[in-house]
């Protein structure tokens, strides 16, 4: 070090610089801490916030020109005196005003106004500035182009360069401003329900509320959620409720420039009708931006709302967030429920809770997280909602899932979605929902071009991603793409344990599937002893068995009560303890025959247990066919279910003693699915009596024939 700059430093610590510098640190973060927490509060609009940052920095250099310059002595505030240049050396310190000093001092004074100006100027990325007296009218249409990063509070947004057919529009989650936690729901309630209304607009493509919440807490810039999304525009926003006041600040991005085209801030007292403006004012703002003149109906829509209650809406809302399909629950079950009762008690004519109601219900006794009588439940509450608002889309599409999960009338509710989707052909709900129809119609391609189109709109659909795993395996054998479908997912932080497992025994690969396994699988609860039983390792199944894997309050699902205990008596047979399973089975048949219902949902595709099981298991050949004889006569169409149901057959009549039967129904899957199904007869013990069989060979050369014309394509 020079000695120039050595005595520099020692100047610094003679004046107290250093020390003024680490003082006025911690009393700035002291004050933006405090401004942060008591601001919003006290009704300062968000600018004030970014004025006392502005100052706080720009006070900085200030402070340090005045800690050189000035002490605080007994006598008061006096100029720093000069130290004596020390006999010897070339140069005294550097004068107060010298030019070093100057030039330092304004050099620092610089940077702060600079950074104090980047700050106060630069484009927003949280929340726009200034409330509003009134909900501004945003006009249908906008002609100039964007010539500012963040236009005037209320001014129409400026028109996109894209056509406003290939346009998506990306809907950050809002965030949650509020001070107490328990609002932290209605930020995201507002962001879910705001979805919901503009995915009604026809001539708008609205990515979903699934995607969007990968995004929360995101430090990705716009531009590159637009990319990721595909979305022309990027709506976000923040929501902060204070007693019965709400703010709503919101802004449009263009995804491609990050130009701001719209910005609004609304401070309103909180209330249904504040609420449903808020989103009407919004959707014009977006449809603007994406040049589309809403309908009349449209925009009377968006202002209706669905209730003028607001704690029936906030009830609403809060089992709207509990209800996702990927993530139900035998609790979150119940809780949405009762949610939506406590909404309908509110507010009896509040038409969209029954018809979210009905949906929970469906999807609970679908999964087998709730009893059979859901099902009934479900009618129920799809009536009230037909009752109430006959034509609205959320009434509609639940009853098209009505006739999906408790009917399984396929025709009715391809029927109903396709009349929505002739109104809004860019609902991704539709499209999906029409997917999973065509599916277990048969039609697999229609189902594969339906769940594309959904893609198309919402590109980090999980949920319709995992979906596309087990079509592409399932129905077409293609296990390359749905490796990549999976692929896919995972990199979205997806769910995809099931569908992992899943992909790997559909190519017979049980070593990989059991690798797969890491812990209990909810809503899927066999499939770790399924695998098991295929690996014959009689340590895996026990392993398997046991709570670690199959949590004892998982043992008995739904409208299934003897689900372990059949698996259980079918590892026993498997492992060859014979009388053990004798015993088992005799005591789950006592119990079957006390039970008015022994199959309540009886042949339904994801049951779990099918009537033929449990008399294939204990070898009653006239059990199993008086069981066939009651699918070949009740059982609904229901042919993607059939992937479930025909092997259960098959095994039951091989373990009964008649192979010319059990080999007619792999067949039937092949015939259905594909020559790839035989990969799954190859590991399921219950087809080791089959492998001679001439008519099984045959099915393992059609296999081979035609995994080898695949190699060569």
């Amino acid at each position: 070090m020079t000695r120039a700059s050595s005595g520099l430093l020692a100047e610094l610590k003679r004046r107290k610089v250093v020390r003024v510098a680490v003082v006025y640190a911690a009393t700035a973060f002291a004050v933006l801490e405090a401004a942060d927490m008591l601001l919003p509060r006290m009704g300062v609009p968000e600018w004030g916030m970014n004025l006392v940052v502005a100052l706080t920095v720009l006070g900085f250099p200030i402070a340090l020109v005045l800690g050189w310059a000035l002490e605080v002595t007994p006598d008061g505030v006096r100029r720093t005196d000069e130290v004596p240049a020390v006999q010897g050396e070339q140069e005294a310190m550097p004068a107060l005003l010298g030019k070093r000093t100057v030039l330092v001092a304004g050099l620092l004074v610089a940077v702060g106004v600079g950074l104090s100006a980047g700050w106060w100027l630069k484009p927003g990325t949280d929340d726009p500035q200034g409330p509003v007296a009134g909900v501004p009218a945003t006009p249908a249409t906008a002609e100039a182009p964007a010539t500012k990063d963040v236009p005037a509070a209320g001014v129409a947004p400026a028109a996109l360069s894209v056509a406003r057919e290939e346009g998506l529009i990306a809907v950050l989650p809002f965030r949650n401003r509020s001070v107490r936690e328990e609002d932290a729901f209605f930020a995201e309630g507002i962001h879910d329900d705001l979805l919901t209304q503009l995915s009604k607009i026809g001539s708008l493509k609205v990515i979903s509320r699934t995607s969007m919440m990968r995004y929360a807490d995101s430090d990705k810039s716009i531009p590159e959620i637009a990319r990721e999304l595909g979305a022309a525009v990027v709506l976000e926003g923040a929501v902060q409720r204070a007693g019965n006041q709400v703010r709503v600040t919101v802004q449009l991005i263009d995804g491609a420039s990050d130009v701001h085209l719209w910005a609004e801030s609304y401070d309103r007292e909180l209330s249904t009708e504040t609420i449903f403006a808020i989103q009407a004012d919004i959707g014009q703002a977006v449809a603007s931006a994406m040049q589309v003149v809403l309908s009349p109906e449209e925009t009377d829509a968006l202002r209706a709302g669905s209730t003028r209650n607001l704690q029936a809406y906030e009830a609403f809302l809060r089992g709207k967030l509990l209800s996702g399909f990927s993530e139900i629950s035998p609790d979150r079950s119940r809780q949405a429920i009762a949610e939506f009762d406590r909404a309908i008690a509110l507010d009896p004519g509040f038409a969209e809770a029954y018809a979210r109601k009905a949906e929970v219900q469906l999807v609970s006794f679908w999964l087998a997280v709730g009893p059979r009588s859901l099902r009934e439940d479900a009618r129920k509450s799809v009536a009230e909602a037909k009752r109430l608002a006959p034509d609205s889309i959320e009434t509609r599409l639940v009853e098209a899932r009505h006739y999906y999960f408790a009917q399984l009338d396929f025709a009715s509710a391809d029927r109903i979605l396709q009349g929505i989707l002739a109104e809004v052909p860019d609902h991704a709900e539709a499209w999906e929902a029409s997917a999973y129809v065509a599916r277990r119609d048969g039609r697999f391609d229609d189902a594969i071009f339906a769940f594309e189109r959904a893609l198309a709109i919402n590109p980090q659909a999980v949920d319709v991603i995992n979906s596309m795993v087990e079509t592409t395996a399932q129905a077409r054998g293609d296990f390359a793409a749905a490796a990549a479908w999976l692929e896919r997912a995972e990199r979205l932080g997806g769910d995809t344990r099931i569908r992992e497992i899943w992909l790997h025994e559909w190519r017979g690969d049980v070593e990989a599937a059991w690798a797969a396994i890491e812990g209990p699988l909810p809503n899927f609860v066999d499939t770790p002893a399924r695998i098991a039983i295929f690996s014959r390792d009689p340590e895996r199944i026990e392993y398997a068995l046991s709570p670690a894997l199959w949590p004892e309050d998982q043992r008995a699902p739904g409208d299934f009560p003897e689900t372990y205990a059949m698996v259980r008596a079918w590892a026993l047979l498997v492992m060859g303890r014979q009388a053990e399973a004798d015993g088992l089975l005799a005591e789950i048949k006592a119990r079957m025959e006390q039970r008015s219902e022994p199959y309540p949902s009886r042949w339904l595709g994801n049951n779990y247990y099918h009537p033929s099981d449990l008399p294939g298991l204990m070898g009653d050949l006239e059990g199993v066919r008086a069981a066939e004889a009651d699918f070949l006569a009740n059982a609904p169409r229901d042919v993607w279910g059939l992937a479930s149901i025909l092997p259960r057959l098959a095994g039951a009549f091989a373990r009964a003693g008649d192979p010319d039967r059990a080999v007619h129904y792999l067949e039937q899957q092949v015939e259905v699915f594909g020559p790839h199904r035989f990969l799954v007869f190859s590991i399921d013990p219950d087809f080791d009596s089959l492998r001679d069989h001439p008519r099984y060979l045959a099915l393992q050369a059609g296999y081979q024939a035609w995994a080898e014309a695949r190699t060569i394509e």
